[in-house]
C-alpha cells in the first residue's frame, strides 16, 4: 500500500495530461490575431524553465503541438515581432503589443478579509468578476470608447480575468503609459475634492479697498451620472450606495448609515439621491465620497499591463493548475459568467482520489468537498481540478 501511494503523485500527473490531450483532440481554440508574429510558450507537467522562443506559421501546427503535447499551460506574447522564434527580444524586432489589463483576485484588498474567514474564496471570485465587468463597460467603452470588436475577454481558467485591447491606437504604446492606464482605475493619485461640482453658490462681502465683491461659498453638489471620467464613476456609486440604502427597513437603514459615519436624518430620504446628497455637509459629502472611491476601484495587475512583452494563456485552453477553460467571454455573458460551471470541460465520471491538504477545500459552493486525510469518490471534473490544484491524488487500486 506504501509503494502505490509513493507512486500516485506520478500516476496523478500522467492521468491530467491524458485528459488534457483527450480535450484537445477536439478542443475549440481561439488563436490571436498574427498568431504567426507571436511568440508561444508552454510549461509541461514536470515542471521547469518554460519551453518558449516558439513559431508557428499554420493553425494545424498549433492544433497538433497541443493535441500532441499536451502541456498543463500553454501562452501567446501579447507582442507582434518580425522573428518571434528568435532567442533574444533585440533580435525578434518589437513591433508592437496588444494592451492587457490582468484582474487576480489575489491581488484584490478583499483577500485579507479571505485569509481571515470573513468571506469565502466563491465571494472574492464574484468581486473580481465585478471588477472586471465594471472595467469592460464602465472604462473600456464607457469612458475610453472603445468598441467591443476591439476587446477580448477571457476567464483566465485560475482566479481571475484577462482583457485584451486590440484597437490599433494602443498597439505602439510604451510600458509608462500602458502603467498609468493601470493606475488610472485604481485611482491612484485622485484629489477627491476635485471629483464634485461646483454648487455655484455666491454672496456678496465687502472687501477693503474693494468695495463690494461676490464670493463663492465652496458648496459641492454630485456630478451628472454620465459625467465621463472618474466624476461620472463616483456619481454612478454614490447614487447606488443611497439607493440600496434607501431600500433598506429604518432599524437597518440606520445602521448602514452610521456604518459610513456620517448622520442623515429620516426625512432626508423623501429627496431625490442628487439632492439628498447636495442637502448634506461638506464633510458627510467628503466621506461618501471616500466610499464610492474604494468601492469603484479597479485593481489590475500593473506589471502585466505594463510589460510589452508578456505571455498570456491562449484562449480555450486548459489551465494546468485548475483544469478550467481559458473561457472566451463577451460583455454579456460576462454579468452571469460562473467559472465553475461555465468553464468546466470534463464530465461527472466518479474518480477516487486522496486528499492530501490539511484543510477543508471545495469546488465551487456544493459540487465537492475534500477533507484532510480522506479518500472519496467524485466526479471526473472535481477530481481533476482538486488534482490540478494539488490538493489531491489519484488511488491507485491494487
Amino acid at each position: 500500500m506504501s509503494l502505490l501511494k509513493d507512486i500516485e503523485p506520478i500516476k496523478t500527473k500522467d492521468f491530467l495530461k491524458e485528459k488534457f490531450k483527450d480535450y484537445y483532440k477536439s478542443a475549440d481554440i481561439l488563436l490571436p490575431p498574427r498568431f504567426s508574429s507571436r511568440e508561444w510558450g508552454f510549461l509541461n507537467w514536470g515542471g521547469g524553465i518554460m519551453n518558449r522562443h516558439v513559431k508557428f506559421t499554420t493553425q494545424n501546427e498549433v492544433l497538433d503541438y497541443l493535441s500532441r503535447v499536451a502541456p498543463a499551460h500553454s501562452y501567446h506574447s501579447v507582442a507582434y515581432y518580425e522573428d518571434p522564434g528568435k532567442n533574444t527580444m533585440f533580435d525578434k524586432k518589437w513591433q508592437g503589443a496588444d494592451l492587457i489589463f490582468d484582474l487576480d483576485a489575489d491581488h484584490l484588498p478583499e483577500m485579507e478579509d479571505v485569509k481571515k474567514g470573513k468571506i469565502t474564496f466563491s465571494q472574492l471570485m464574484e468581486f473580481i468578476r465585478e471588477q472586471t465587468f465594471r472595467l469592460v463597460n464602465d472604462v473600456l467603452l464607457g469612458d475610453f470608447g472603445l468598441n467591443e470588436k476591439d476587446l477580448l475577454i477571457t476567464f483566465s481558467g485560475g482566479r481571475g480575468y484577462h482583457v485584451h485591447v486590440r484597437t490599433p491606437a494602443v498597439l505602439t504604446l510604451p510600458s509608462g503609459a500602458r502603467r498609468e492606464l493601470a493606475d488610472y482605475m485604481t485611482g491612484k493619485g485622485l484629489n477627491s475634492n476635485q471629483l464634485l461640482d461646483d454648487a455655484g453658490y455666491t454672496r456678496e462681502v465687502p472687501v477693503r479697498g474693494k468695495g463690494i465683491e461676490r464670493k463663492n461659498l465652496g458648496f459641492e453638489k454630485l456630478p451628472n451620472v454620465n459625467s465621463k471620467g472618474w466624476r461620472g464613476i463616483i456619481a454612478r456609486h454614490i447614487h447606488r450606495i443611497l439607493e440600496n440604502i434607501r431600500e433598506l427597513k429604518e432599524d437597518e437603514r440606520k445602521k448602514a448609515i452610521k456604518s459610513l459615519g456620517i448622520v442623515i436624518d429620516d426625512s432626508r430620504f423623501k429627496k431625490n439621491n442628487d439632492e439628498l446628497f447636495n442637502s448634506l455637509g461638506k464633510s458627510f459629502k467628503k466621506k461618501l465620497v471616500r466610499v464610492a472611491l474604494k468601492e469603484a476601484a479597479i485593481y489590475p495587475d500593473e506589471p502585466v499591463t505594463g510589460d510589452v512583452h508578456r505571455l498570456i494563456r491562449l484562449p480555450g485552453s486548459l489551465h494546468g493548475g485548475s483544469g478550467l477553460r481559458v473561457t472566451v467571454l463577451d460583455s454579456k455573458k460576462l454579468e452571469k459568467f460562473d467559472p465553475m460551471k461555465d468553464a468546466v470541460v470534463f464530465g461527472s465520471k466518479p474518480v477516487k482520489i486522496r486528499s492530501i491538504v490539511n484543510h477543508p477545500v471545495t469546488m465551487g459552493n456544493n459540487i465537492a468537498k475534500l477533507t484532510p486525510e480522506s479518500v472519496v469518490e467524485v466526479p471526473e471534473m472535481a477530481a481533476i481540478y482538486f488534482m490540478a490544484r494539488k490538493w489531491a491524488n489519484l488511488v491507485l487500486e491494487t
